[in-house]
């Protein structure tokens, strides 16, 4: 980061509080791009009281978090995890398989990440239903899959009963650290499997582990987690129901000519006077 003016800054890839700081200390900072899509609070709060433009990663990482979902949904519904274990030590031994047609699956958070997923979900042949934070409503234009149901947060409730699978793709804010603890939990069939792309701190850790342990939960398949990395005394790399990624859903190539394209984009914007893409509404964080 540079120490003289600045008009404009780009955080690829970065520590939360080295952005506050930086922030702090160039109070001329007229724009911020972030390349991810949920934006640390003290950014937002320094946004909220500078007027600094901030925009974020939205849009380029939808397709790559969406194939990962299904990648690790189906290794837990076909028993992945258990054959390799068994071709390593060269047991012929079939898994108990099953299929994702037909489930009743769930995706919070209806942003890029969550409806490219919902498409694919749907593809598939689950059930799927939404939640996002605005108003939900009947099936209806706009949706990502037509004729699926949408629930407006205040339903939550409704939209967790029953589920065989949740997706959770919501970002990080005020509003959604939490949001999923041992009550949603319950509301879901017993043998349910929890997928978390979004944030760590969405889902209560602990409360995902004692549902896993007491089998309220088959399985859990999570790519964020509330500490990164994850530290080697995290419970969660020894339990047998668990596929841990490194926060590494939407790492490929394609996601990285996006973001690029993206900047590449705003920054012609940003020398010509017009309007940004992707602005981040400091008071919904994003």
């Amino acid at each position: 980061m540079t120490s003289g003016p600045c008009a404009a800054a780009l955080v690829w890839q970065g520590d939360d509080a080295e952005v506050a700081a930086f922030l702090e200390a160039h109070p001329e900072c007229r724009w911020l791009h972030t390349t991810a899509v949920g934006v640390p609070r003290a950014v937002l709060r320094h946004a909220d009281a500078t007027g600094l433009t901030v925009t974020n990663g939205a849009g380029t990482r939808g397709s790559a978090v969406a194939e990962h979902v299904l990648a690790l949904l189906l290794a837990h519904f076909k028993g992945l995890p258990q054959t390799l274990a068994a071709q390593r030590e060269r047991d012929w031994k079939v898994p108990v398989a099953a299929e994702l047609r037909g489930r009743r699956t769930g995706v919070l958070g209806l942003g890029d990440i969550g409806s490219r997923t919902a498409r694919l979900l749907d593809a598939f042949g689950a059930r799927v239903r939404g939640c996002r934070r605005g108003a939900g409503g009947g099936p209806g234009a706009g949706f990502p899959v037509p004729g699926m149901s949408v629930y407006g947060r205040e339903r939550m409730e409704e939209f967790l009963t029953g589920l065989d699978v949740l997706v959770v793709a919501v970002p990080l804010t005020e509003e959604t650290a939490g949001l999923i603890g041992s009550a949603e939990l319950a509301l879901l069939r017993p043998g349910a499997v929890l997928v978390n792309v979004g944030r760590g701190p969405v889902v209560d850790e602990a409360a995902l582990l004692s549902a896993l342990r007491t089998g309220r939960l088959a399985g859990a398949a999570l790519d964020v987690f509330a500490a990164e990395p994850l530290p080697a005394s995290s419970p969660l790399w020894s339990e047998p129901a668990v596929l841990i990624t490194p926060h590494s859903a939407d790492a490929t190539p394609e996601t990285d000519q996006r973001c690029l394209d993206l900047l590449l984009d705003n920054l012609a914007r940003f020398v010509a006077g017009r309007p940004l893409r992707n602005v981040v509404d400091p008071a919904r964080g994003y």
